[in-house]
């Protein structure tokens, strides 16, 4: 039993770990996407709507990029850091943990899946 605690902890700080570092990158996606949805809903056409996305893209990055090179105080890039990943990890925290926690166990509290059978 505590090997499946220690396992489903470990699981979940190494999802969390991920999602953080797939933040850094969700967000200037993101950013992408949204701007580009919203240059071709106001007629840009197709071309021109991957140009935006891609500027926005580039800039919402080297903003990140910049940021994390000119402030020199850990809090501050702590900071920073939160207010990018923030927004991304903070709504997924709940379903890592709890998708974690089940595909270690199951509804008994055994492991997943059980070497019994019925």
């Amino acid at each position: 039993m505590i090997t499946l605690m220690v396992m489903a902890v470990v699981l979940i700080v190494g999802l969390c770990v991920l999602a953080y570092t797939l933040a850094v990158y969700a967000l200037p996606f993101l950013l992408t996407v949204e701007a580009a949805r919203l240059a071709y809903a106001s007629g840009s056409g197709l071309i021109g709507a991957g140009l935006v996305g891609l500027v926005a893209a580039v800039a919402a990055y080297g903003l990140l990029v910049v940021l994390f090179i000119t402030v020199r105080p850990r809090i501050l890039r702590l900071a920073v850091a939160l207010v990018v990943a923030a927004p991304v990890v903070a709504p997924k925290s709940p379903d890592i943990s709890h998708g974690a926690a089940w595909a270690a166990m199951n509804s008994r509290g055994e492991r997943y899946p059980s070497a019994r059978c019925g």
